[in-house]
């Protein structure tokens, strides 16, 4: 019992309607069902909402509560090494995610992260190999745009790799820039010392921005307009990867700022306009999520 709801079924979701309507229906007691039939806005798992209504909790046989538990789904983190470099080693990065319940009861330690960081050498960890979208391919032959916070940088580490293994061998690389959010130089900038080797070699000009100094990476492409513009008409692709809650959105803010202070008469809207057709023709792309 304990391996069946510990690798396949999800314990710490918030209830959806469905869920609360199949409590309600199984629940014998009157008063619980009212509650149950409530809106589904409870900062409450599914786990603690049982557990707060006995008589359903009685009422619940083995199947029935395993027909209520979502299956387990898979946990998505995006590699950040090159093949280029060694094809049979994958580096992830990955932020256990720990912090205080939205229920309020206790700590929530993310499922996939804290598993991850429970691993030791010697452990197998259960996973496939799965192609980024094509439309995240980050080709070396055009100028490209890389903005990333925390370990959103892990792509852009992997394209930084591949863009420094094709200068050894020769190739010449269109600009890059790859502004990267983080707290402090000394705290979490990842992997410093190997960025600013690729940087040296003239793969990547990186450009960090530290929240302690209360820069974040759209006040860094605010201050540098007019590098990003410079690339931006020369065909630049750009690629945002991180918070999807505001790093994203500041920087969507960032680049529509950009674009109305070069383009006499532009407004809100004609902004708004460009950035959606850059988004359709592929060259504004987010892989973001949500804490």
């Amino acid at each position: 019992m304990r391996r069946l709801l510990t690798h396949h079924v999800e314990l710490v979701e918030r209830p959806n309607d469905a869920q609360l309507a199949a409590l309600a229906a199984a629940d014998p007691c009157p008063p619980e069902r009212i509650a149950l039939a409530g809106p589904s806005d409870d900062p409450r798992t599914l786990v603690e909402v049982i557990e707060d209504f006995p008589a359903v909790r009685g009422a619940l046989d083995w199947p029935a509560l395993l027909d209520l538990l979502t299956p387990l789904r898979p946990r998505h983190y995006s590699i950040s090494s090159s093949p280029a470099v060694d094809p049979g080693h994958a580096d992830l990065m990955i932020s256990l995610l720990q912090a205080p319940a939205r229920s309020g009861r206790g700590i929530h330690r993310g499922t996939g992260s804290g598993h991850l960081t429970d691993v030791r050498p010697g452990d197998t960890v259960y996973a496939r190999i799965q192609p980024c979208r094509d439309v995240f391919r980050i080709e070396t032959g055009a100028p490209v745009v890389m903005v990333a916070a925390g370990t959103g940088l892990a792509p852009f580490r992997g394209a930084v790799a591949d863009r420094t293994a094709a200068l050894a061998a020769g190739t010449e690389l269109a600009p890059a820039l790859c502004y990267f959010g983080c707290d402090a130089h000394d705290a979490d900038f990842l992997h410093a010392d190997e960025l600013y080797a690729a940087e040296s070699a003239g793969a990547v000009s990186l450009r960090p921005a530290f929240s302690t100094a209360g820069t974040f990476v759209q006040h860094r492409i605010a201050a540098e307009a007019d590098d990003v513009w410079e690339l931006l008409g020369a065909g630049a692709r750009m690629y945002v990867c991180g918070d999807g809650a505001r790093m994203a959105p500041g920087v969507r803010e960032a680049f529509r700022t950009l674009y109305r202070d070069r383009t006499p008469g532009a407004d809100d809207a004609a902004a708004e306009r460009w950035l959606d057709a850059l988004i359709a023709d592929g060259r504004y792309v987010e892989e973001v999520y949500a804490a």
